[in-house]
């Protein structure tokens, strides 16, 4: 077993409780699940040869290192020959916009992403919002996870394939209905909020 920098002892197959969404057990929910993440990412879901991170400055400081080591570790693991891009965006409800939506977009295709691309969402509801919509309509659509990182993200805006983005009309007023492939519920990230 391998130590994380986040907690305890980490394997590739550590206990985790799945339920069923749509007929699919796409809800997985433990404890120091990274490691358990990427190769359930790389070996079970559709083959891709870029996988998109995407999180806020907040989380980037506590886990963007992590997450990196993790993937290449799993990466080698498994003999992928994928990349991992990771895009740090601003914190707050304002990121949740048609504006950053296109700066990805655009970064997207800077960096030749294509349909086999995988999005992981890493975040509180406006990064799992913002990024399920861009996953939504990104070569008219690829594939994406949530991995929530907020009690509220957690119970609420994670499930249900709930994305849009924010307009100067109103909240969330553009958006698809586009159900992430996998929703990792780790609570270890809980232990980084505040108690209240």
């Amino acid at each position: 077993m391998a130590t994380s920098a986040y907690g305890a002892d980490l394997a590739l197959a550590p206990d985790v409780e799945r339920l069923s969404i749509l007929g699919n057990d796409s809800l997985i929910l433990g404890y120091n699940l990274i490691d358990f993440m990427w190769n359930d990412i790389m070996t079970n879901l559709k083959k891709s040869s870029t996988y998109v991170l995407i999180m806020d400055t907040n989380l980037s400081r506590l886990y963007l290192d992590l997450f990196k080591e993790r993937y290449d570790k799993v990466r080698a693991h498994v003999g992928s020959r994928s990349r991992l891009l990771t895009y740090v965006l601003p914190p707050g409800e304002t990121t949740k916009s048609r504006a950053t939506k296109s700066l990805i977009e655009d970064w997207l295709f800077d960096n030749t992403c294509t349909r086999d691309t995988l999005f992981v969402a890493v975040g509180g509801g406006v990064i799992g919002d913002l990024v399920g919509y861009i996953a939504a309509t990104f070569m008219r659509g690829v594939p994406y996870v949530q991995v929530p990182t907020s009690l509220l993200a957690m119970v609420d805006s994670s499930i249900g394939g709930k994305t849009a983005v924010d307009t100067p009309a109103g909240k969330n007023l553009i958006g698809a209905f586009w159900q992430p492939a996998r929703n990792y519920m780790d609570m270890a990230f809980l232990r980084t909020l505040p108690p209240r």
